[in-house]
């Protein structure tokens, strides 16, 4: 399944781009930020290993949960501003693995050790928490590949060796997939209007830096898959869908794009 893939992928994949390291640079993901993640992380862990027990999960309809979640998905506080440098990437890479770790909390649970996870359920029942995530993982793809771009240019002559580019084809494969995952959790019945908006506005608002990062083949891809949402969309997020796909139409194809 593609979130179960993410993890495993990407730490290989930046422990391949950064065999070797330039020296301390420009950086817009904040300390603090990292900081804050890990906390949040922390204590949701522990909130979903007490809730296990109960045979359910920390939900955002419990004020208590509803905190600490806040603190895990504060996009500003947690992904700061662009531009995103390639100095961003590691702590880009750790942002991904913690977001992709609670999305599986929640779409892997079992009430039972020994009765599999009804995953497509999981994804209606737990939505609130399951878009919330999709949503984040989204805006994080959308840092993630401007990031790759810039670490891509600055690379001199002969730097782009073998086993960096196969680093940074698989965490553009990484990026992708969470956009693929994202794009497909839209097509669950049962979903409100309103967890769909969240989706589609993380598609909207990253739509430019998403397309830059992604080849020309997954572009038309993705544009036919969000093609399929659409009649299924509130007006609104219509129209904001309808501004990504008219994003994946861009032919342009330079250096995350271009890798092969």
């Amino acid at each position: 399944m593609i979130i179960a893939r993410l993890k495993t992928g990407l730490t290989l994949a930046a422990t391949l781009v950064f065999l070797v390291t330039a020296g301390p640079g420009r950086t817009e993901i904040p300390a603090s930020g990292i900081a804050q993640l890990d906390a949040a992380y922390a204590e949701l862990d522990q909130l979903y290993r007490q809730k296990r027990d109960a045979g359910t999960v920390p939900r955002l309809s419990d004020p208590a949960v509803a905190k600490v979640l806040a603190r895990f998905w504060d996009a500003p506080a947690i992904l700061g501003k662009p531009p995103y440098a390639a100095d961003d990437v590691p702590r880009l890479i750790t942002i991904v693995e913690k977001q992709s770790q609670v999305l599986k909390m929640y779409v892997f649970f079992s009430p039972s050790p020994i009765t599999p996870p009804d995953t497509a359920q999981n994804s209606v029942t737990f939505q609130d928490e399951v878009m919330r995530s999709h949503a984040f993982l989204v805006r994080t793809a959308g840092a993630v590949m401007p990031a790759l771009g810039a670490f891509i240019g600055a690379l001199k002559p002969g730097e782009m060796t073998e086993a960096r580019a196969k680093g940074l084809r698989q965490m553009r494969l990484g990026m992708q997939q969470i956009v693929s995952s994202a794009a497909l959790s839209l097509r669950s019945d049962g979903l409100t209007p309103e967890n769909k908006a969240l989706v589609v506005a993380s598609f909207a608002d990253n739509a430019a830096a998403l397309a830059q990062g992604t080849t020309l083949a997954d572009r038309k891809a993705t544009a036919a898959t969000m093609e399929t949402v659409l009649p299924a969309l509130a007006p609104a997020s219509r129209t904001r869908m309808q501004a990504f796909i008219k994003a994946m139409s861009d032919q342009r194809c330079e250096g995350l794009c271009a890798l092969e």
